[in-house]
């Protein structure tokens, strides 16, 4: 079979329903599978993708039209929460078929290979790390009929024949984002894409990698401690693509720290407002608090930018030592007023349940969160997700209630034992916090005051509200 005859599925598996929450209510392109796609379109195969999430396609339906695509494989994405999903989706792909090779990939499985593969039946391959490299060499393997190819391509873990693991370990990020192939987007349903902003949106990513040591966080060990950065000049020419497209007017930078070089910011803002971009899309980004300034911010204002998210977690000094984040209080503060002083608005995350944490320490981050004054604030619960510190060392304590991935969102259940509150009393605390944070009038006034200034949309604004008053009446505890 040659190369173009060969067709590749990628699923994004549907899990909106289980994390609709205040501040999570957008709806984003499964950007990890545009990427491999463009990456097996320039190696001359055939894929398509099918974003079950987007499209609201129960698990049934989806494994349908995946089979009706009559592919040659088929690979799905997972986080912790979504894993198990992805495995029962692929399970009913072999069910189908059995002759279907089945891959998975996604930082679950990059940090628990052995065990995804024995968890999880439905599966042939895990793909550990960034795959942009080693799927278009596994889908050349696989179509030799043969396995015995596998083990010289870093990056993967997959059934032998012998009924054992074979494992070549994580592999090596992509020393040049610029070299690879562009995400597919003309694959996706780009329609479909919304956020609390805008019903025509998207996300784009322009830098891998963090060097920040946060003890809940698992980028450094899937795409490493170095920062690695496309050029500006590609990331401006990427949103003028996708703008003239898809009409598309808004766009969020998944990188976890996108300030963290100070000239990069402000070569991209200068191209962003030579292309006149800054007068016909609005962006926003995450960074941290001790990584901004106000002239940048200013010039981040200037050249499109309308909000940044920024960490808050904890107000008590037992909390900000746990989480091993590095920030104070007066940093925290200091960002949100810069902030508001270039204007843009803002998103805010607090994150409850950290061990040792009291009522006290809560009320702290409270006070905390209310003198920042997030226009958003996202509460979390500390979950201790595989590949991260504190996953090594919730195990090493005792201190993971439940292996259930599936309960394993940071929104709704409290995974971490904690001595000091039952599970009933974590979940009653969390929605006490986002009542008091949100029934404020300072709240419904900084609202409206981003809706006149033309920063959000009535509309997506609206429903953004309703699941998050939703989300505040109460829910089914952990149990």
């Amino acid at each position: 079979m040659s190369r173009a005859a060969r067709h590749l599925v990628l699923v994004n598996p549907r899990f909106q329903a289980a994390v609709r929450h205040v501040a999570q209510t957008s709806v984003g392109p499964p950007l990890g599978l545009a990427y491999l796609a463009g990456a097996v379109r320039r190696a001359g195969m055939r894929v398509t993708i099918v974003d079950a999430n987007a499209l609201g396609l129960a698990p049934a339906e989806t494994i349908r039209r995946v089979m009706a695509l009559d592919p040659d494989a088929v690979g799905a994405t997972a986080t912790t929460p979504t894993v198990l999903a992805a495995g029962a989706l692929l399970a009913g792909v072999k069910a189908a078929n059995p002759g279907v090779p089945t891959l998975l990939g996604g930082p679950h499985g990059t940090h628990l290979p052995a065990r995804t593969l024995a968890e999880l039946p439905g599966v042939d391959i895990v793909f550990r790390g960034e795959a942009e490299e080693s799927l278009p060499r596994v889908l050349d393997v696989l179509a030799t009929g043969s396995t015995a190819g596998l083990a010289g391509i870093p990056g993967i873990a997959w059934r032998r024949g012998d009924g054992g693991v074979g494992d070549t370990g994580v592999a090596p990020p992509s020393p040049d984002l610029d070299a690879l192939a562009s995400p597919a987007r003309d694959l996706l349903p780009m329609d479909r894409y919304r956020c609390p902003d805008s019903d025509h949106f998207t996300t784009l990513l322009a830098m891998r990698g963090c060097p920040f040591p946060c003890v809940y966080c698992a980028v450094p060990s899937v795409h490493g401690a170095r920062m690695r950065f496309r050029s500006p000049a590609a990331v401006v020419a990427e949103i003028a693509e996708i703008h003239a497209r898809w009409g598309t007017d808004f766009f969020s930078f998944l990188d976890d720290t996108f300030t963290t070089r100070r000239d990069w910011v402000l070569e991209f803002d200068a191209g962003m407002r030579a292309a006149g971009l800054h007068r016909t899309v609005r962006w926003i980004c995450l960074t941290r608090v001790d990584l901004v300034d106000p002239d940048l911010l200013a010039d981040m204002r200037a050249a499109g930018c309308v909000r940044v998210e920024l960490g808050i977690e904890s107000g008590s000094a037992r909390g900000r030592a746990f989480l091993n984040k590095g920030i104070t209080p007066e940093q925290v503060r200091a960002a949100f007023r810069m902030a508001r002083a270039a204007g843009l608005s803002t998103m805010g995350f607090v994150i409850l349940n950290i061990p040792g944490e009291t009522r006290e320490d809560i009320e702290e981050t409270f006070r905390l969160a209310r003198d920042a004054d997030p226009d958003f604030l996202q509460v979390s619960l500390l979950t201790p997700y595989p590949g991260t510190a504190l996953h090594r060392r919730a195990a090493a304590e005792g201190w993971i209630r439940t292996e259930d991935w599936s309960r394993y969102s940071f929104l709704n259940h409290a995974v971490l034992a904690n001595p000091l509150f039952t599970p009933a009393e974590v979940r009653a605390l969390h929605r006490q916090f986002l009542r008091r944070f949100y029934y404020r009038p300072r709240t419904a006034v900084k609202l409206l005051r981003l809706l006149l200034r033309g920063t959000t949309r009535l509309r997506p604004l609206a429903r953004t509200i309703t699941l998050g008053v939703q989300s505040t009446l109460g829910r089914r505890g952990d149990g």
